[in-house]
């Protein structure tokens, strides 16, 4: 028999128990995690659960604490996010039975994408607050202007000179209006804003378009504050005018 015959065996036999030493750990590195690894990805993903829950418990205790948040709104907002608790929880008790990667990394992407906390549901909570709240101050503002024009009426009447006044007081109550106009109805569309809708992309263009208008609205009744600050001053000023005279 050849010497090359046990030496070409002996060769096999060694590939042999080489790829029998390999094949085991590309299985491994290809298989789905270890029970550690396994466990520590269902931690990471429940932290995010935790820490959602959190964040939606604290945005509904300041909404609670809104005076100008009106009943129907805050109802609307305690009903999202109730049942975006809920879906959060029972999603913790999916993920704590899910026992393969894919499973894991599935709910894992869901608790984004399925419940949009950070994306829609405290986007909606905060810009609800925020159109509720120039609503607020439009209806305070026009109390407001309502008592300056009988101020305005009663100084004229006493011979002073409020045409700046009457001009500065128009400026105000036209920014309020532009305020009023541009949140009109908004807090209600923006509540309308799903997790699936925002996933088509019309839900996020509601909500890009509702945030626009809040803070425009907002700029507004800032300017109208300083044009009715004015306009005091300016009924001040015609009224000591009238008294050197």
């Amino acid at each position: 028999m050849s010497t090359r015959i046990p030496r070409i065996a002996g060769v096999v036999l060694a590939g042999g128990l080489l790829l029998g030493t390999a094949a085991p750990v590309l299985a491994e590195e290809g298989g789905g995690d270890t029970t550690e690894e396994t466990q520590s990805r269902k931690d990471r993903c429940q932290a995010g659960i935790d820490r959602r829950l959190t964040d939606l418990a604290t945005a509904q205790t300041r909404v609670a604490g809104v005076e100008a948040v009106t009943d129907a709104h805050e109802s609307t907002i305690n009903a999202i996010i109730d049942s975006t608790e809920a879906g959060l929880a029972d999603h913790a008790v999916e993920l704590e039975a899910a026992t393969t990667r894919p499973e894991i990394v599935q709910l894992c992407a869901e608790i984004a994408t399925e419940f949009r906390v950070y994306l829609v549901v405290l986007p909606q909570t905060h810009l609800t607050v925020g159109a509720d709240r120039v609503e607020a101050a439009v209806s305070n503002g026009d109390d407001l202007i309502a008592r300056f024009d009988e101020a305005v009426v009663a100084a004229e009447a006493a011979g002073a000179d409020v045409a700046e006044a009457i001009t500065l007081r128009d400026a105000a109550a036209a920014h309020l209006d532009a305020a009023a106009a541009g949140i009109a109805g908004a807090a209600d569309e923006v509540l309308t804003v799903t997790p699936d809708s925002y996933n088509s992309s019309s839900g996020a263009t509601v909500i890009d378009d509702t945030r626009a208008a809040v803070r425009d609205a907002h700029g507004e009744i800032k300017a109208g504050i300083d044009d009715g600050r004015a306009a005091i001053e300016a009924l001040r000023e015609a009224l000591d005018a009238l008294g050197d005279a």
